[in-house]
This record gives C-alpha cells, structure tokens and sequence, in this order.
C-alpha cells in the first residue's frame, strides 16, 4: 500500500506540480489549499508537505497542524523564503524540517523518505507500547539520557565550538582514525555531525564506514554543507545520513535537529530491543533460561548441513532427571521447579561457549555438541552426570534434594547432503543423504533408554554405530 501525503499549499500551480512529481514517485496524494480543506478529505496521512509562501509566518505551520489534528504525523515544509530565521520558528512550530520551494526535485524526495522512515517507527513504538499495555504489561519512557555524546567530524573549529556552546550534551572533536576505531579505547558517541567539505571527510567512504561499523551503525548522522550545494544534501541522504542542515545554520537549529535524531534513535533502540526480546522469548524456556526445544531443533537442522561441509563430527546427548516425578511429589512443583533452574545453571556451568544446551521437555534436556567427537562427547557427558548428581540441590535455608542424571549420547556425521539449501529450520525432515534428524534423536533416545534400564546415573554411548 503506498504512503499517503497530504500537501497543504494556497498556491494552485505549487499544489498541482508538487502533486504530480509526488505520484511519479508512487505516493498517493491528496491536496489542500488550507488546513481546514483538508479535513473535508477524513483520511490518515502518513507525511504532511506544507508550502509557505514569503508573507506568510512560519506559525501557519503551527496553525495547519492544530487544525488537522496530526501532531504525530512528520511534516515539511517548503518555504519561499528558507532564511534561517524562518526556518528556525518553522522548526519551533513543528515541522521537521524545511528546504527551499525550489530545491530539487531529489533533495526533496530524499528528505521526505527519511521523514516516512522517522514517522514509521514512531508508529511502530506507539503500536507496540498499545499492544504491552493490552498485556498489562508497562514500558520505560523512551526519552533521551540528559546528556549524550556528540562526535564533531571535519567542522571548523568555529561551529564546533558553537556547538559546544549550543548543545547540552558532550561534544567531542574527532579524527577520521578516530571515527573508524570501533569504539576501542573511548566512549561511542550518540550522534556524528559531519562537514560534507571538511578537512580529510569524504562522504562516499565515511558514510557507508559509519553505517557498516558494529559501534556506530545505530547513531544517526547529520551532514552539513554549503547552501550552494544541495547536490551533497541528496547524495548525503543517499548514503545514509539521518538528516542534512546548511553549514551557515544556528546553533538552536543544529541543537533541535541533532535532539531530534536523539529522540528517534531512543525510539528505534527501543523497537530493537522488543524485536530481540519478542526473539529471546519465542526461542527460550521462560523457567530455565535455556533454548528451547524448537530453536535446538531448528538449529540441529542447521547443523547437519554445517557436518556436511566441514566433515566434522558432532554429538547429542540427551540428558533425563532421575525420579524427578518423585520430587515434585513429595516437596512439590514449586521445588521441581528450582531443581530444573539449578541443573540448568549447573549445564551451562559446565558447557563450551560453542556447545548448546536445552531444555527439551519436562525434566529431559538436549545438549548438542558441534564439532566433537565421541571422546571428547563422552568425557563431557560424564562431566554433567558429575555436576549435577555431585552434590544436592539446596532450596531454601534447611532442604538438599539429592540429584542424579542418566545421558544417551549419540556421535553423528552427514557425509553428503546433495544440493539441497541451508534454510535454518526442520521442516523438510528426511536429507539427501537418507539421514533424518529423527534418527539423530533416536539412537541417543535409546542410549538414554539403556541408561536408565541399566541403573540409572550412568552415561551410555549409542553403539557403534555412527550416523
């Protein structure tokens, strides 16, 4: 569905080419000569453009968003007269941003993607808080710290200093080498202001080094240059600058744009997180803090392709609590649940950083071992029967319950898996090779059997045989 633009504009012939270069693009637009027109329309807009002519004040920008009733949805302005004046109280009334009426059609367009972008995930944080609260559930406030770093990059020393004056936040003047350390040895600013002409900065490898750097592809970046040259603007926003202002801007400008990207950047850590969340909960055993049993499917899936191509071993070895039934019914489910949570603690205690461990079901767990072979998966098997039957689990201040576990461990090899692709996940069962992950879990499914008819508390290997 293509984003809606609502442009506000008295001038006819400004609304029409305004319009007509807007649908080129394949937004759908809608019209107004004034704010009160456009509310005969009732529709949701995802970006407002608003043209100001030279006698007009830039509170109409105010105005037309009060009457509209979209505070919340991002809006540019084209003004007829950008002095900076004028383009500081159109900030101040709420627009985002303000270019001149006869900027290019590029610059324009470039800037209303990242403005869409912006409002995009404003919208998603305010979904997701609706959807947190309909769970009962409460989110922190997304406001920025109070003071954060700002990396000034090729600025001449004038307007770094303004900017030191400016800004409530720490400026810190960095060299080239200085921006591509990866953060070692000094604090990873928030926000970069590059000068797109500044001593030894060009964008076309600057920018993209920024966005590809593990410490700095989250800060946004605002690029200054010429006002004679909004050609670098354009190419700037392409490359990937959250925003672009002149280099003869005030102070209290740069300062609204920069804690703007400041609060949009809050807002997209914010979405980041609840992505890597909503993921930690769906592949994760809310009791135990281990994967749970579809992520260790899915990444044994995984596994069998990486055996294939490396040639290397791997082992599984699936590990079931001895007489847990007994415990939780002679101290209770609220016990049998601390014992799991400290067996899991004891597995992870005891694992290889490269080595998974999950929770399989019940009081059964999986723990899977790449790239190891059967000594190496049976002296670690025999290591966890240790850690955990080695002493009792205690609850409280005056109960130890005794535990002990029985391991199957299976030693498993994919010698060829023809052409079929890596996909990450289970749901084609049965591999090129005749080999299936069932029967992965099945030889160490009978080994555990062994185990258990064998006395229990005891590690069995899977036979001789080798998948």
């Amino acid at each position: 569905m293509p984003k809606t633009v609502l442009v506000i504009d008295p001038v006819p012939v400004n609304r029409i080419r305004l319009a007509a270069m807007l649908e080129a693009a394949h937004y759908a637009v809608s019209t107004a000569s004034d704010a009160s027109e456009s509310l005969r329309g009732g529709r949701d807009f995802d970006l407002v453009v608003i043209g100001l002519l030279i006698e007009q004040a830039p509170s109409f920008v105010q105005n037309a968003i009060t009457q509209t009733g979209l505070k919340d949805v991002p809006v540019l302005c084209l003004d007829s007269d950008p002095s900076p004046l004028r383009r500081l109280l159109a900030m101040k009334a709420g627009a985002r941003d303000v270019l001149s009426r006869s900027a290019p059609d590029g610059l324009i367009l470039a800037r209303l993607r990242g403005l869409l972008r912006d409002g995009e995930a404003e919208r998603e944080c305010d979904r997701r808080r609706m959807t947190a609260a309909s769970f009962g559930f409460a989110e922190a406030a997304t406001g920025f710290d109070a003071q954060c770093r700002i990396a000034c990059v090729g600025l001449p020393e004038e307007t770094s200093a303004m900017l030191q004056a400016s800004l409530p936040h720490k400026v810190d003047v960095l060299e080239i080498d200085d921006v591509l350390r990866d953060g070692a040895g000094m604090p990873v600013p928030d926000a970069y202001v590059l000068a797109s002409e500044g001593d030894g900065v060009d964008l076309n490898n600057l920018l993209p080094e920024i966005r590809d750097r593990s410490h700095s592809r989250h800060a946004p970046v605002l690029v200054l240059h010429a006002p004679e040259r909004p050609d670098i603007a354009t190419h700037a926003l392409a490359l990937g600058a959250n925003d672009i202002a002149v280099d003869v801007a005030s102070g209290e400008e740069l300062d609204l744009r920069i804690n703007a990207m400041l609060r949009l950047k809050r807002l997209r850590d914010v979405l980041r997180r609840s992505d890597e969340q909503s993921y930690r909960m769906a592949a994760t055993d809310p009791l135990t803090g281990l994967y749970n049993r579809r992520y260790a499917e899915a990444y044994l899936g995984d596994l069998f392709f990486r055996a294939a191509e490396h040639q290397a071993d791997f082992a599984l070895i699936i590990l079931d609590l001895d007489h847990f039934k007994s415990i939780n019914d002679r101290y209770g489910h609220t016990t049998g649940d601390a014992v799991l949570q400290e067996v899991a603690y004891r597995l992870r205690d005891n694992l290889r950083a490269c080595d998974l461990v999950s929770r399989h079901g019940g009081e059964e767990f999986l723990i899977i071992l790449p790239e190891t072979d059967q000594a190496v998966a049976t002296h670690t098997a025999e290591r966890l029967r240790k850690a955990i039957g080695a002493r009792p689990v205690r609850i409280g201040d005056d109960l130890d319950v005794p535990v002990t576990a029985s391991l199957g461990v299976a030693i498993g090899r994919v010698d060829a898996v023809g052409s079929r692709r890596r996909t990450g996940t289970t749901d084609v069962e049965e591999m090129a090779a005749g080999v299936s992950i069932a029967e992965v879990f099945d030889t160490a499914d009978a080994a555990l059997y062994r185990a258990k008819m064998n006395g229990r508390n005891r590690v069995e290997l899977s036979g001789a045989e080798t998948l």
